[in-house]
């Protein structure tokens, strides 16, 4: 199972953490002003379907 956080920024802005293919964490800044949308943004990025799998079929938990 792979993890990704939603970072909720001091400016008001949304970020974004993530397991890499190696087991490292990236981060990115998300272009979003809701946490929903942030959400929405993240799981595109990802490629997270609605089975919370990536289409390499890796499960996904998004906090």
């Amino acid at each position: 199972m792979k993890r990704a956080r939603i970072l909720d920024e001091e400016d008001g802005s949304f970020g974004l953490e993530y397991d890499n293919t190696r087991g490292e964490k990236n981060t990115m800044r998300l272009d979003a002003f809701t946490y929903e949308r942030a959400i929405l943004e993240a799981k595109s990025f990802l490629g997270i379907k609605d089975d919370n799998c990536d289409e390499a079929g890796d499960l996904w938990e998004l906090d």
